[in-house]
């Protein structure tokens, strides 16, 4: 994923959070915030509970290449949160719940 189009700092992922909605499901929780910006900002976070790095590093590229197939609204910023339960999830189970958590916020193209 290109650089534009990362979140890079805490300020940007503690704003997101505290003004943002949220939805979730067993796998995942998409925080997702309207911005200013003509392009979309997004951030994946996957949490030491998940498992050690090899395992967290893993969750988090497949959560990267499901996102990368998806056609989201631009002028937003994502925050997807990974759940422990990630870690046992094949990719098409991740593939999924990723794009049915984007479907049920309506960020959908």
């Amino acid at each position: 994923m290109q650089r534009q189009y990362r979140l890079t700092n805490q300020r940007s992922f503690d704003y997101i959070y505290k003004h943002g909605k949220c939805v979730s499901d067993d796998l995942f929780t998409l925080v997702y915030l309207e911005g200013k910006y003509p392009l979309y900002k997004v951030g994946f976070v996957v949490a030491k509970k998940v498992g050690k790095a090899v395992v967290r590093n893993k969750v988090r590229r497949r959560m990267r290449e499901a996102f990368r197939l998806l056609e989201v609204k631009e002028f937003h910023s994502y925050i997807i949160v990974a759940h422990s339960i990630a870690s046992e999830a094949t990719y098409l189970c991740i593939k999924e719940s990723i794009k049915t958590l984007f479907e049920k916020a309506g960020m959908l193209k």
